[in-house]
This record gives structure tokens, sequence and C-alpha cells, in this order.
């Protein structure tokens, strides 16, 4: 079992360890919860920096974050997407609908 988690700091969803299939259920157990927050800011973020494994269940759930936060009125930016995610994300013609338009412009670190 993954002992990862994770973890919300200030704005910021810090995702932690696998996103792939088989951490979907914990991932968007997580997420669901972040969502809830009474004082959700109206910008949310979500980091990749310490992602570990990506699958391709990974492109699924970017476009269900982008769907949830549209269904909240929020805008939701991605920071440090993995190269290998954003590949999938173009390999599949979703790329666009991935990324917020202040990222198209500026290189992923």
């Amino acid at each position: 079992m993954n002992a990862h988690a994770s973890t919300v700091v200030g704005e910021v969803l810090q995702i932690d360890g696998a996103l792939n299939f088989v951490s979907m259920p914990r991932i968007l157990d997580e997420t669901a919860l972040y969502a809830a927050q009474e004082t959700l800011p109206s910008c949310l973020a979500i980091d990749f920096a310490n992602v570990t494994d990506i699958d391709s269940s990974a492109v699924a759930l970017l476009l269900h974050w982008r769907r949830e936060a549209a269904r909240l009125g929020k805008q939701l930016r991605y920071v440090h997407l993995p190269e290998n995610l954003v590949t999938l994300a173009q390999l599949y013609g979703v790329d666009t609908m991935i990324h917020c338009p202040s990222q198209q412009s500026k290189p992923v670190t």
C-alpha cells in the first residue's frame, strides 16, 4: 500500500507519490476534501512536483479536475506538470484543455 498522501500548503494542493490507476481512489478522495473547504480560494492550484509515477489515467484525472473547478466556479492551475504527463495529454489531443492560458505561454518547470 502506498504511504504517500497529498497535502494542502496554503492554497496549493501538493500531490505526492504515484498518479496512476492504483492511486486514483486515494487522489480522488483527497481532492474532494480539498474542494469541499468552506474557504476555497478563487484560484485553485495543484502541484505535481512530488509525483513519482504517472500513467494514462492521470490525463483523465486532470480533465476531471477541470470540470470540477468549472462546476465550483473556480480557476484552476497546474504547477510542475511532469513532461510525460504533458506528452500523454498531447498524444490524446487534450493538452489545450488541461493548461491554463497563462501556462501555455510559459515553460513548465
